[in-house]
């Protein structure tokens, strides 16, 4: 199969699949909040045009990544739900799922998966020496702030204690140390860095879009946004926390990119000495 053919078959199934939640419109109330299906449409001709380019094609891949993961945005919630009214366990509401919404947001993720393989793997230049090294301390302090505030928050008696943030952004630190430290190696170790270091980047690019999403909805009216701010303070202060989920998504992506790299090093050159 050429190479181009996953980018395509993805690009073509977000692309049928935005269209039809587009016309269905939203299955779920909860829905309403996220994305319009119209987003994955420009994300999927970008990545169209990224694809049939050769000049500026790293231009057009990257700003398809984009605009598919902002598609995707909630697509994480959209699995919980999913779970819950497969599986039958009782969670009211919450078992309510925007099926249409639900495969769109998905596939877009995929696409935006299969566009940021293709659009690494044509980039002319490497990447610098120590790149890896300076990823992996940007990690550590971007898993710092969303954690540090629900602390903060937990502290003045505004919510429970934040067992669960602290546990995942601790793992995510731990992660990116990893994949930026480790030498790649081969067999087990190998697929469980670059699996969790895929599935971690694209939650936190996915659910940080959904949230930047938010705000700019609530400047913008282009769509419902999950939270209304009083204040310009409070927005800063949410842009800038959910703004680091974002950052620290493009971080682990990669990382776990030049992780890649690093594991193909030693395969080329064995095919050379063979």
């Amino acid at each position: 199969m050429n190479r181009t053919h996953v980018p395509v078959l993805a690009v073509s199934g977000a692309a049928l699949a935005s269209a039809v939640a587009l016309v269905v419109g939203p299955g779920a109330d909860y829905a309403r909040i996220f994305p319009p299906s119209w987003l994955g449409l420009i994300g999927a001709g970008l990545a169209v045009l990224s694809l049939a380019l050769q000049r500026h094609r790293a231009v057009a891949g990257w700003a398809a990544v984009v605009v598919l993961l902002g598609a995707s945005g909630g697509v994480m919630l959209d699995g919980f739900r999913a779970f819950f009214a497969v599986t039958g366990i009782p969670a009211g509401e919450f078992a309510s799922v925007d099926w249409p919404g639900a495969v769109a947001r998905g596939l877009d993720l995929v696409a935006a998966l299969t566009t940021i393989v293709f659009t690494w793997r044509a980039r002319p230049a490497a990447v610098p020496v120590g790149a890896r090294w300076m990823l992996g301390w940007g990690g550590v302090v971007l898993s710092v702030p969303y954690p540090l505030l629900k602390f903060a928050w937990w502290l003045e008696g505004g919510s429970g204690f934040p067992a669960m943030e602290l546990t995942a952004f601790a793992t995510a630190a731990v992660w990116v140390v990893l994949l930026t430290t480790t030498s790649p190696g081969h067999g087990l170790l190998r697929f469980v860095l670059a699996a969790g270091g895929w599935f971690s980047s694209l939650a936190l690019l996915s659910m940080g879009g959904l949230m930047v999403f938010g705000l700019l909805a609530q400047v913008t009216q282009v769509a419902g946004a999950p939270v209304r701010f009083g204040t310009g303070a409070a927005s800063l202060t949410v842009t800038g926390v959910y703004g680091s989920w974002l950052a620290l998504g493009v971080v682990m992506l990669a990382s776990t990119l030049l992780f890649l790299d690093a594991a193909a090093v030693p395969a080329k050159r064995s095919e050379v000495a063979v």
